[in-house]
């Protein structure tokens, strides 16, 4: 068929906790299969129909039976693709990540901070600041042979930078990890960290 011609996709919900969805790919009136994407893990592989289309989940209320959710675009070159889904009232914002990028590699860090105010960052000794709304690329040094590296986040208080999280990772030689900030419902700064294993992800040519 034609669906299976298009780029790999896979997605994953940037939302706190680990709610599911189930999402159709849809050109004009055509609706591809369901897919379901959740927060806890990225989903299974599907085939973008065209370089443009939409995300659509189930609506009895509509004649279609399906209801628009979010606007995928991707660009000229790339075939394999990651779509983060922010939610944004009913409907999805799609952030869209080339699976292949040579700064999402084995041992690489996506941050993505859904909050309104930046997050500072440091691995090990480089710095970064997640800005909001972004997704940012890092990927912590290496010291010696260490298997682990140090993380601390940390957010604006009164002008100083308050650290709200201090902890270890592991360095991720066969995976790299999706790291989701967000404020829980006391306001406090948190995050959840999704890693996806690499021995799936082909190769750049």
């Amino acid at each position: 068929s034609p669906l299976a011609a298009g780029p790999a996709m896979r997605a994953l919900l940037l939302v706190p906790g680990g709610p599911v969805a189930t999402i159709h790919p849809m050109t004009g009136e055509t609706v591809g299969e369901g897919v379901v994407v959740g927060a806890r893990g990225l989903s299974e592989t599907f085939r973008a129909p065209a370089r443009e289309f939409s995300l659509a989940v189930e609506d009895k209320k509509r004649e279609s039976g399906f209801r628009d959710v979010g606007k995928v675009s991707l660009p000229a070159e790339g075939d394999d693709f990651i779509l983060l889904l922010e939610p944004e009232k009913s409907a999805f914002k799609v952030h869209l990540v080339d699976s292949k990028a040579a700064r999402f590699r084995a041992d690489s860090v996506l941050f993505f901070n859904a909050s309104d105010e930046a997050v500072g960052v440091t691995l090990g000794s480089s710095k970064l600041l997640v800005k909001p709304r972004v997704a940012v690329f890092a990927k912590p040094p290496r010291i010696d042979d260490r298997s682990y590296y140090q993380v601390t986040f940390f957010e604006a208080d009164h002008g100083k930078a308050r650290p709200f999280t201090n902890t270890r990772w592991p360095h991720r030689d066969n995976s790299r990890c999706y790291v989701f900030l967000y404020r829980n419902q006391k306001g406090r700064f948190t995050y959840q960290a999704v890693d996806e294993g690499l021995a799936s992800v082909p190769a750049p040519d």
